[in-house]
């Protein structure tokens, strides 16, 4: 897999949206007081195998940088102040990342306990694959 490129989700909305009706996935995680990752499908029915070994090589290499420690995270977030969206009742940033097969949103919230972070796993729409085509 390439090297993981987050962009804010704010740039990434105005190149292509994210319905929920296109989330495949939804994984929580927290890292205190113990690291836990809790995968949700939402629409399983449309995983294939080839997405489902993008998601999880993705979130790997999410593992190795971004969500790799909460301090790690933290200065992710710190360093990227054009992701912080308004009006959550903690700092929260928002980004996202096209892959080949799926597109995600990275939510992390910097707070003290409960969860510190939300990816969800879109399929990509039909207009997207007819892009690539072209």
């Amino acid at each position: 897999m390439k090297k993981t490129i987050l962009i804010p989700a704010g740039i990434a909305e105005k190149i292509i949206h994210f319905k929920p009706e296109n989330r495949l996935l939804s994984a929580i995680g927290q890292f205190s007081p113990e690291r836990r990752n809790f995968w949700h499908p939402v629409q399983s029915y449309y995983l294939t195998n080839e997405s489902i070994c993008e998601a999880n090589a993705f979130f790997r290499q999410l593992r190795k940088s971004v969500l790799h420690s909460e301090p790690a995270m933290r200065r992710f977030c710190a360093a990227n102040p054009d992701a912080r969206q308004p009006d959550f009742w903690c700092p929260t940033y928002d980004f996202a990342h096209f892959g080949m097969v799926n597109d995600y949103r990275l939510r992390c919230m910097c707070n003290h306990g409960d969860f510190n972070y939300l990816l969800m796993v879109y399929r990509k729409s039909s207009s997207q694959l007819n892009g690539k085509a072209a």
